[in-house]
């Protein structure tokens, strides 16, 4: 058990060292398709996707965030890239909600062959698509630990169980989803930690009229939530990733094409199948900021700080969104300020104010007050 617990914890911090490495030097990471970035798009607050099926909330979303399957490769099956739409066609669109750790997708599907009747113990012999995302863009081997002997292989060896518990999907997730559903199961998680498709950390809904079999076209939406770190005990040790506008994550889908008897393809995003095993085969996506329609012309906003070395003062940070021309500030106590960034030294301890920044420009004015909100200790 002690050495158990010596390889988890180096596990863990190597992943952490990496991710602050690459996060604060500004050092590109080695993804698939030579570090082409793809994009995420912001929704807005009030404009948000509900999960039901339903994919008219993804009308406003730009055509330049659809990925189809001309991006596709068939890495294992001889196809390439020459992929027959009448056979397999499909969108994927992602987004994201600035101030939530989700990631919302919509998969839109053809097929001439619609798979999911058959069971076999192993979760395949159905239509599948893969996700793999790595929030933090940590890369690296995340299904088999390449610090235990045999580690690629699988079975009951007590070596084996060890990598699964482990490592597996630690710090990079692997989600199987179903297409459609089997035995009424949407995802098989290919780690050790299956909580993280279930709610309140995943979401889903289809919408299809196809028998197996048959062709026809199955719309998804689902969301989940990214990991750092995603242990087997369960979700109250886990550390959510903090998506952040304009961050990177790595991100990248396969289909499993199943026609019959037969796997018809493994067709993914990132032209190379190690993707489903090792995040450093993953994809690039940016974290878009919000598109210029949905933005308001002017808005005050707003945060502070207390500066610790200072008794009783404050520094304020200008956030707001538009062409601001003139700032004033009204800090609840009589004093006021005209600078964008101002840092105000109050009077008087324990008490709460009431803090209000007004901002101008060509597009008008905006208000925003913080009620008891700046405290001062």
């Amino acid at each position: 058990m002690h050495n158990y617990l010596k390889i988890v914890f180096i596990l863990l911090l190597l992943t952490q060292i990496v991710s602050v490495f690459g996060q604060n030097t500004g050092i590109e990471f080695a993804t698939a398709r030579n570090g082409k970035i793809f994009q995420i798009f912001q929704f807005p607050h009030d404009q948000m996707p509900r999960i039901d099926g339903d994919k008219s909330d993804w009308n406003m979303v730009p055509e330049s965030y659809v990925y189809g399957t001309e991006l596709l490769k068939d890495t294992e099956d001889g196809h390439g890239t020459d992929i027959d739409p009448l056979d397999l066609d499909v969108r994927v669109t992602v987004g994201w909600v600035k101030g939530l750790n989700r990631l919302y997708f919509l998969y839109e599907a053809y097929d001439d062959f619609w798979d999911f009747e058959r069971f076999n113990p192993t979760g395949y012999l159905n239509d599948i698509f893969e996700i793999v995302v790595d929030g933090n863009m940590s890369g690296g081997p995340f299904i088999y630990n390449p610090l235990i002997p045999d580690a690629r292989k699988w079975g009951d060896h007590p070596a084996h169980i060890f990598n699964h518990l482990s490592f597996s999907g630690y710090h990079a997730q692997n989600y199987h989803i179903y297409t459609p559903p089997a035995h009424n199961s949407w995802v098989l998680v290919w780690g050790s930690q299956p909580w993280v498709a279930e709610f309140p950390h995943a979401n889903y809904a289809y919408d299809y009229d196809f028998n197996h079999g048959e062709s026809g076209k199955l719309t998804l939406e689902f969301w989940i939530t990214p990991f750092d770190h995603a242990p087997f005990e369960g979700p109250e040790y886990a550390v959510e990733s903090k998506l952040e506008e304009n961050g990177m994550i790595g991100l990248s889908w396969s289909i499993l094409d199943f026609d019959g008897d037969k796997r018809d393809g493994h067709i993914n995003l990132s032209h190379d199948t190690r993707m489903v095993m090792d995040a450093s085969y993953l994809c690039a996506f940016k974290l878009m900021p919000l598109e210029g329609q949905f933005l308001e012309k002017i808005k005050s906003e707003w945060s502070f700080s207390l500066v610790k070395s200072v008794p009783r003062t404050v520094a304020f940070q200008d956030q707001s969104i538009g062409e601001i021309t003139s700032w004033h500030w009204d800090f609840g106590d009589g004093g006021t300020s005209t600078e964008q960034h101002p840092i105000y030294h109050y009077p008087n301890t324990g008490v709460h104010y009431n803090v209000t920044l007004e901002v101008s420009g060509p597009d008008g004015t905006s208000k925003k007050t913080r009620f008891w909100e700046v405290i001062v200790p």
